[in-house]
């Protein structure tokens, strides 16, 4: 279970809302400044009736926040058509607002217009506080209230009671120099103009008598650190020894750099820290960068606790000579990914510490080694159905894909080479995870490419190292229908026609057989079963729906992640016994040339499996069936059919995987 997940929660007809959503979620995922922040969000799932759903579980998480969103489509008033069983916004907040008790669940709103609070009477009697992000002196809403929601998130992981003054405290460290001038005298107004951060900015917070330095580290140990770094910083014995008191008592630290000049001696704890350049205007940007730093340590410390030992040592940023000198000999360190570059890892090894992520530490075992693991991934027909944007799906596969690799597996795919698939992503992950020398080697991608689909010398030249590419040959009984078309390296072709809808299916199937006949295990996530912008699939069925079957008709190891919705989630239902609308021949003949195409099938005398006769054969197999082939019991395996929780997933899937 998940340490943390943040649910964001608004209107379906709300825009704006919507995508503040998404940037939040990006500022906590996608952060190239911040790379390992990767708090988990998710989102209520939309079915088309513009209503709240009928249940929603919070207990996904240890702990959870529930941002909702308001905004006047919200706030509009009950629908007159209500089905029984099911709420409108207002009482569907309301009641997250009961369940949520400020220790486990904490309930946030955000009122972003004028008019859209107190959205319900019972906030009202509560006299409830609300974040505003009602759009005010030239600030959006997300300005507004990133901030205020970053502070009572880490308000919250540290346990402060909801409305205590000032979770967070900044240390300010800065010359005495630079008092008065541009830089400080900008920081300094804005730390006094917004709140609930609490600044400790000079040394008058001293009392008399009291030991400076003693008062100084004690200062920086409850503080994160702004280091406000010019000419004269470095000079300072004050601002070293600050920074120094950051690296021993493993505080958040970034650094400003001010320099207008040439820095005589830069001081060479300075790194190993979030940098930015100073720009005028930039002291929001600054503290908010540092703020995001504090949420990060703290939700790493809780992830990284989770798989430590009683000889580990954490740590929330790489490991550095400042920060190991003082440990035992023979300790263990564990420190998000990714790992350190060999030159660091060469010079730290003179202190005796054994220093891994999380990655690294998996890999030792490669227990995955010499299994071929096919991945069926596409993006579902709608992510707002599942409740989820793109990113989420990216971010899992991505994931997915970098345990198994760093556990030794071979991934094995099917796509095309377009930058727009998931094709390139997985080559780029074996690139990235090759570049740590620290790490395993990763197999190359096994990459199947039917017929008619092409592979140039260029591509086969530029992927080399990263996949093997296995293109597949023309299928028999073709060449008849268009002899100029249908050759053995034909020019791109569209199914546009029933002849050209049978020869792509017929590539595509074989193409299916073959990487089923060579893998030992295939993972499903996603996969589109309808059309995408009135674009249907070209095979004789949805891709990943065909490679799930043959993988359940050949018996071989299916996992299947079924809460990203698309053709995994089709097939979850299936073996449960239920059919979906999405797996009859009346849904899918509104595809084109469908009916033309199966009469090819009959003509040449090919199997045509109809609907119901596959359906036939997945509730035959059944959840029993999946558990007794893929080494999970039929608990886990519902588990799997429903958890979002990417770790929990990794989980899953390796200790089926393993048993292989």
């Amino acid at each position: 279970m998940a340490p943390l997940l943040l649910h964001l929660i608004f209107h379906p007809d709300a825009p704006a809302a919507r995508a503040i959503a998404l940037a939040f979620h990006e500022s906590l995922n996608a952060d190239h400044s911040l790379p390992n922040l990767a708090i988990p969000t998710r989102l209520l799932p939309e079915e088309g009736s513009k209503l709240p759903p009928a249940s929603y579980d919070l207990d996904e998480a240890e702990r959870s926040v529930v941002i909702v969103l308001v905004d006047d489509a919200m706030n509009a008033g009950a629908q007159d058509d209500i089905p029984a069983g099911r709420l409108d916004w207002a009482d569907f907040a309301a009641d997250l607002y009961k369940r949520c008790d400020g220790k486990k669940h904490l309930f946030l709103p955000v009122q972003l217009t004028a008019g859209a609070w107190p959205l319900h009477a019972d906030f009202r009697r509560a006299d409830m506080n609300f974040v505003r992000g009602v759009p005010e002196g030239g600030k959006t809403s997300l300005e507004l209230i990133e901030r205020r929601l970053i502070v009572e998130i880490s308000r919250f992981l540290r346990a402060c009671e909801p409305g205590t003054v000032a979770p967070i405290q900044l240390f300010l460290s800065h010359a005495k120099h630079d008092v008065g001038q541009g830089p400080f005298e900008a920081l300094v107004d804005h730390l006094n103009a917004t709140q609930p951060v609490k600044a400790w900015v000079d040394s008058a917070k001293i009392d008399p008598g009291h030991s400076f330095s003693e008062a100084i580290e004690a200062g920086v140990r409850e503080s994160a650190v702004l280091a406000l770094v010019t000419e004269a910083y470095s000079s300072r014995p004050w601002c070293r020894r600050e920074v120094l008191f950051a690296k021993k008592h493993r505080r958040p630290l970034v650094i400003i750099d001010a320099l207008k000049g040439v820095d005589i001696r830069s001081f060479p704890y300075m790194g190993n820290a979030p940098m930015m350049p100073w720009v005028e205007g930039g002291e929001q940007k600054a503290v908010d960068l540092l703020l995001k730093e504090q949420l990060r340590h703290l939700h790493a410390e809780l992830l990284l606790e989770r798989m430590t030992g009683p000889e580990d040592v954490v740590l929330c940023v790489p490991p550095e000579l400042s920060t190991l000198i003082g440990l035992p000999k023979g300790k263990t360190v564990l420190y998000p990914d990714p790992p350190l570059g060999d030159e660091e890892t060469d010079m730290l090894g003179s202190l005796q510490h054994q220093i891994e992520t999380p990655l690294q530490r998996a890999g030792r075992t490669l227990s995955l080694k010499n299994r071929r693991i096919a991945l069926s991934i596409s993006e579902p027909d709608s992510f707002a159905r599942v409740g989820m944007f793109k990113q989420h799906f990216d971010s899992a596969l991505l994931e997915i894909s970098r345990h198994l690799i760093a556990r030794g597996g071979t991934l094995v795919y099917a796509g095309h080479l377009g930058a727009e698939g998931y094709t390139i992503k997985l080559f780029n992950l074996v690139l990235a995870h090759n570049e740590y020398a620290q790490l395993p080697p990763a197999e190359r991608v096994i990459n199947y490419v039917g017929w008619p689909l092409a592979v140039s010398a260029e591509e086969c030249s530029k992927y080399k190292w990263t996949a093997q590419l296995k293109r597949m040959p023309m299928p028999d009984n073709l060449a008849d229908l268009e002899p100029a078309t249908f050759i053995a390296h034909p020019p791109h072709f569209d199914p546009d026609s029933p002849a050209r809808r049978f020869a792509w299916a017929r590539g595509m199937t074989l193409m299916r057989e073959r990487q089923t006949a060579d893998l030992d295990a295939r993972i499903a996530l996603g996969g589109k079963v309808g059309p995408t912008k009135s674009r249907w699939y070209a095979g004789r069925i949805p891709g990943v729906l065909e490679e799930i079957l043959l993988t359940l008709q050949a018996g071989k190891p299916l996992y299947l992640c079924g809460a990203f919705g698309g053709a995994a989630g089709v097939a979850v239902e299936l073996l449960q016994g239920r059919v979906p609308t999405e797996f009859t021949w009346e849904f899918h003949r509104q595809a084109p040339h469908t009916e033309g195409m199966r009469e090819l099938y009959a003509q040449r005398g090919l199997p045509w499996l109809d609907y119901p006769e596959m359906a036939k054969q997945f509730a035959d197999i059944g959840v029993a069936g999946l558990a007794k082939n893929n080494h999970l019991d039929e608990a886990q395996n519902r588990e799997l059919f429903t958890s979002r929780d990417v770790p929990r997933l990794v989980e899953l899937l390796l200790t089926g995987l393993k048993q292989i």
